[in-house]
């Protein structure tokens, strides 16, 4: 980047609202797995929407490609930099406000650079609740949340980030601030735009705040912890849990017995050996029912549910305890060596055809391959990742490419998804290739040139 343009970018700041030391960059630079790194001469930390509109006008008018960031804890390499491309981080993470709660309209507006465990800690005090969780919370941005359309673990009870959303704001190519922060449940004037900037990954524009439902406090909850022989056994209970349950369900999480049995420490015992599937069920609001314990064992006696193994929790701690289980697992992942990752979608009636086949499929190629399954089963949503112990194939390019063509293979047979919550970024722009048509992409693009004619939001990421 030329020094003048720099200067003038600079000019628009505080001091303490930027950066040029590498020492600083690069920090900023790689991603929360280390899979992807870049480079950058300048990185910003602007605190109102006014200097970051100001800055956008300069960046389009001299074609400066941006990086909006928030907590980098993006999982495909959306939200640094790529090498040598002139691209300039803008980091939101001082545009962090909580504009205003509305306990009447039940909703809250935030900006972009917002901790999501901020946000649900303040909200405990009104004995509210906000509808996205996961275990990225303690540094994950709600702005990357909506850029990236976040899952988490409570779509089963709140639905989709995408469905809590009321209204943004977004700074436009042209440094314009639209703003629309509604409160209104319903809208139906003209067409729903915001839409498209839920889940765009950065490319269109910069989200700076946003307008979002929040929800009363659960009475009580309670953890069930489920261990299952096998998948159709898994499937059974799901069923039964939802039916009996239906909208008191907060998560159903799923967990294979290679996932579980990575964690070094667990403080809830149970026996690993003799059972396949593991299952975390949160319910809550189950007002009515004096003894849960046995109401619970009294309905799986009804459906014969003799060979499982159930710890019902008791208290908050014993919650969490359960939940650090679920929770620690991606990050003993990255203490285990070398993982292919992948966040894939697969309709229920289907997962047990596709855990079958694929897990079949990799043993063939790679004997010593183990699979670590978990995810959101109330979603369809499956982390399938795999770890290759095999030195002659660790590392190698030929590995990853055969292990995702077999993965991918039967996503594509049990029309599924290969992104579930993940997006695309830069780790699967050529597989989206192969996943939407060529006018379906054709049709992205349009709307990309038609939002950034210039190509300065993220360019590279997606497509």
């Amino acid at each position: 980047m030329q020094d003048k343009i720099k200067k003038e970018i600079i000019n628009e700041l505080l001091p303490n609202e930027y950066s040029t030391e590498q020492s600083v960059i690069k920090n900023y630079c790689i991603d929360w797995r280390g899979d992807f790194e870049g480079t950058s001469d300048i990185i910003l930390f602007p605190s109102s929407v006014a200097k970051i509109s100001r800055i956008v006008k300069i960046c389009n008018k001299k074609k400066i490609p941006i990086v909006p960031q928030g907590g980098n804890t993006s999982l495909v390499g959306g939200s640094v930099p790529r090498k040598n491309k002139g691209e300039i981080i803008l980091n939101l993470s001082k545009l962090n406000r909580i504009r205003k709660i509305n306990l009447i309209d039940y909703t809250i507006t935030l900006e972009s650079g917002c901790i999501l465990e901020n946000v649900k800690k303040e909200l405990e005090y009104s004995k509210m609740v906000f509808p996205l969780s996961m275990g990225s919370k303690g540094s994950c941005q709600i702005g990357g949340n909506i850029a990236t359309n976040a899952g988490g673990v409570n779509v089963i009870k709140y639905g989709s980030l995408r469905s809590n959303i009321l209204g943004l704001e977004i700074i436009t190519y042209d440094g314009e601030v639209v703003s629309e922060l509604n409160d209104i449940k319903k809208n139906n004037t003209g067409l729903d735009l915001k839409q498209l900037f839920i889940g765009s990954e950065g490319i269109l524009g910069i989200i700076t705040a946003a307008t979002m439902k929040i929800f009363n406090q659960p009475k009580e909850r309670n953890v069930l912890w489920i261990a299952l022989k096998d998948f159709k056994q898994t499937l059974n209970l799901f069923s039964f849990i939802t039916k009996t349950f239906n909208d008191q369900i907060t998560s159903f999480e799923i967990m294979n017995k290679k996932s579980i049995s990575i964690i070094k420490e667990i403080e809830i015992k149970f026996d690993v050996k003799n059972y396949e599937f593991f299952c975390l069920v949160e319910i809550s609001n189950f007002q009515g029912i004096d003894n849960f314990y046995e109401y619970i064992v009294d309905r799986l006696k009804k459906i014969n549910y003799s060979e499982i193994d159930m710890i019902i929790s008791k208290s908050e701690s014993e919650n969490q305890k359960i939940w650090n289980i679920r929770e620690s697992i991606p990050i003993e992942e990255k203490k285990h060596g070398y993982i292919i990752k992948h966040d894939i979608s697969i309709p229920l009636e289907k997962m047990e055809e596709f855990i079958i086949n694929t897990e079949n499929q990799i043993k063939k190629y790679d004997n010593k391959a183990e699979v670590i399954n978990f995810g959101h089963l109330g979603d369809n949503n499956l982390h399938y990742n795999v770890m290759i112990k095999d030195p002659n194939k660790v590392q190698q390019k030929k590995t990853e490419i055969r292990i995702n063509e077999i993965i991918f293979n039967n996503v594509r047979k049990c029309k599924g998804s290969i992104s579930a919550e993940h997006g695309i970024g830069q780790l699967r722009k050529k597989d989206l290739l192969k996943f939407r048509g060529g006018n379906e992409i054709k049709k992205m693009k349009l709307i990309k040139n038609a939002f950034d004619p210039n190509n300065i939001f993220n360019p590279g990421k997606i497509f």
